[in-house]
């Protein structure tokens, strides 16, 4: 997207023809913006899981910007998570773990959440808890409303791990993720 918005910017700019055009001065203004907007977007979608930061200091981060909102409150803990892990997958886990809280932050009305990694030789354990209302999984062949706990766990298979959830109405949900690493 953001290659396509920079081709359409060359292409007003080689637009000389009516330069002074003040609707074509608005509409360039419009697309450099929305050009900035998408660049920006896709720097913040990696929130720092690319540069040298990794996975723990990026769930970190996306748990700080939710707690400095006061609605909800995320802890995330370590134990044993050493050296960074393959930059895919890291990455992939990230992308994961955002779908998780945004689910928390949409639907689970929780005030207090966690996040735990757990790495034991070549396996990582994760994790993701809250306190909200929780839910009853739809297991009839309908399609459920929304199909992210669905792609998270195709993902998690993908990668020969497991996914096990235990939800309970008025009692919040526990997610446990086992992957190998």
């Amino acid at each position: 997207l953001g290659s396509l918005m920079a081709t359409i910017k060359l292409h007003f700019e080689q637009a000389r023809s009516s330069q002074k055009d003040p609707g074509l001065q608005h509409a360039k203004k419009l697309l450099e913006e929305a050009y900035q907007k998408v660049r920006g977007m896709a720097h913040n979608k990696n929130s720092g899981v690319m540069s040298d930061l990794g996975l723990l200091p990026a769930v970190k981060k996306l748990a700080q910007t939710i707690n400095s909102t006061n609605a909800l409150q995320i802890s995330v803990s370590d134990y044993g998570l050493g050296e960074r892990l393959e930059n895919s997958l890291e990455l992939t886990l990230f992308r994961i773990i955002q779908e998780l809280v945004a689910n928390i932050v949409k639907h689970a009305e929780a005030t207090r959440a966690s996040i735990q990694f757990t790495q034991h030789g070549n396996d990582l354990n994760i994790i993701v808890e809250d306190n909200g209302r929780g839910f009853v999984r739809n297991t009839s062949q309908e399609r459920p409303s929304g199909m992210g706990l669905a792609n998270i766990e195709k993902r998690i298979e993908h990668m020969e791990g497991s996914f096990t959830m235990d939800s309970q109405l008025g009692r919040g949900t526990s997610i446990l993720i086992d992957i190998p690493v």
